[in-house]
């Protein structure tokens, strides 16, 4: 018999400090969002922000003082918001395009700065796009693409001839955190680039990519940032690899070129709900994940020890994402999104929880495991 008691998960948001964070998301009632890719809950607007976003988004051309384009001036307002949360600068960052584009973008850059290293070396766990997009990008600079299970593939590779390794901070097949900072560190002795994807874990993990020394990174605008499904992505280039511009200014090689800049309504949205967590300091978000992943693992334990949970490899910190592996994978997805629990689903047996700590309480994640737990017990 299950014998978790609700009343450990309302002592938890009760003490937690970012429990506050929560009323500003308009959440739907009932529901809980570990899905992750469906974008984030809209913030809540107060009748002050919306009319000054109103009086932005129609002010006449005439008076305005500036000659920036609208998109660029929402998009480097996001980019702004966004630095504090990823440990960078605001103008090494730009934001547009998906996260897929940025990638591209990014490999061809880091190309051009590792000339006669024509090999791209890619993490295979990336989505079936981004593979795409790293060939593309292979092809474009003459080269070839690796694909890389783990860093220590790179043992067995030609070191010398790797332009730059992109790998998601996240193992999206187990959840398990990667150390960033030493795999930079080793990469970098061997003379290659690093190309981060935060896309699961910027606003939920410790990202810093200045102490990590990172090369590059891309990440999508929703997930545990919040942005809606049309939110633009973001792709980081480290000061010391951007070149002087005409002007006298610095120009951000994934700024331009190969597609298109952000829709200023899109971007402005990203801005809006990332305006959500200023203030809010990455270790706490961080470490509130870290509670909420353990309350649902220890929820689970109680009723589903046989089941495959893979949470992390040895020796690897956990992530802000739990992988349940099931061979009515598909099944389970679809039963939790009619008990209101909408999760992540995988071919061809993987599901993913999801925990973004800006707006889910412990009772959430209380309640997701009691579902779960009754979904289980409904497919036996």
């Amino acid at each position: 018999m299950w014998t978790s008691i609700r009343t450990t998960a309302e002592a938890l948001d009760d003490a937690d400090v970012l429990a506050g964070l929560r009323l500003r998301y308009d959440l739907v009632p009932g529901v809980i969002r570990l899905d992750g890719h469906s974008g984030g809950p809209m913030p809540r607007t107060s009748p002050a922000r919306l009319r000054r976003f109103v009086q932005h988004r129609w002010e006449p051309r005439s008076g305005r003082t500036s000659g920036e384009p609208e998109w660029r001036r929402e998009a480097r307002l996001a980019a702004h918001a966004l630095a504090p949360l990823v440990g960078s600068a605001a103008g090494e960052l730009t934001v547009a395009e998906s996260t897929s584009i940025n990638l591209f973008k990014a490999l061809v850059a880091a190309a051009g700065l590792r000339p006669g290293r024509p090999v791209l070396a890619v993490g295979r766990d990336c989505f079936g796009i981004d593979r795409c997009l790293a060939q593309s990008a292979a092809d474009h600079i003459g080269g070839r693409l690796q694909l890389i299970d783990a860093v220590d593939d790179l043992a067995s590779l030609p070191l010398e001839k790797i332009a730059v390794v992109a790998l998601s901070h996240v193992d999206l097949r187990t959840g398990a955190v990667r150390d960033a900072e030493s795999i930079t560190a080793r990469i970098h002795g061997g003379g290659a680039l690093t190309l981060w994807d935060l896309s699961h874990s910027a606003g939920a993990l410790d990202v810093d990519l200045h102490r990590w020394r990172a090369d590059f990174a891309i990440g999508c605008g929703h997930k545990f940032l919040g942005g809606s499904t049309t939110a633009p992505s973001f792709g980081f280039v480290a000061e010391r690899h951007m070149a002087t511009s005409p002007t006298g200014g610095l120009r951000h090689p994934l700024a331009d070129g190969f597609a298109g800049p952000a829709a200023t309504l899109a971007a402005a949205e990203l801005r809006d709900v990332l305006a959500n967590l200023d203030g809010v300091p990455v270790g706490a978000l961080a470490a509130k994940t870290s509670g909420l992943v353990e309350l649902f693992l220890e929820r689970i334990g109680e009723f589903c020890p046989e089941a495959a949970i893979e949470v992390r490899t040895a020796g690897s910190p956990r992530g802000a994402q739990v992988c349940l592996r099931h061979e009515q994978a598909q099944r389970i997805a679809d039963l939790l999104s009619d008990r209101s629990v909408l999760v992540e689903f995988a071919e061809p047996d993987l599901i993913r929880f999801n925990f973004a700590p800006a707006w889910l309480s412990h009772v959430d994640v209380w309640q997701a495991a009691e579902r779960l737990h009754a979904t289980l017990h409904e497919i036996a």
